[in-house]
């Protein structure tokens, strides 16, 4: 995995959960409330592919931590919502606590 010219917040993930692209998937859906999560949207929001969250949403999928949520009538889109479990209280938590050591850092 090359990590020279990540952003911080993706190193961060990448040591602590294998992925680079793993924490900000776990923020957006721990932010997103009963919305929920579109990829196409994530990735486009953080310019990059949505397949970089494929990985991911699928181990959170297979965890029981998300849920894939209904399509809308005619809306292609899929959309994936955090289940019901204080892990999401904690990934807010630790977001929080990651936002202000970047700042200091800076």
């Amino acid at each position: 995995m090359v990590l020279a010219g990540c952003p911080p917040d993706r190193l961060m993930s990448a040591a602590m959960f294998g992925n680079r692209y793993r924490l900000e998937l776990l923020v957006a859906l721990a932010e997103s409330g009963e919305q929920g999560v579109n990829l196409s949207e994530l990735a486009e929001a953080r310019t990059v592919a949505p397949s970089v969250y494929y990985g991911p949403i699928r181990d959170l999928l297979d965890a029981g931590l998300v849920e894939r949520l209904g399509r809308t009538a005619g809306d292609r889109r899929r959309w994936y919502r955090r289940c019901e479990y204080r892990f999401w209280d904690v990934v807010l938590t630790l977001a929080q606590e990651l936002a202000e050591v970047e700042v200091e850092a800076s």
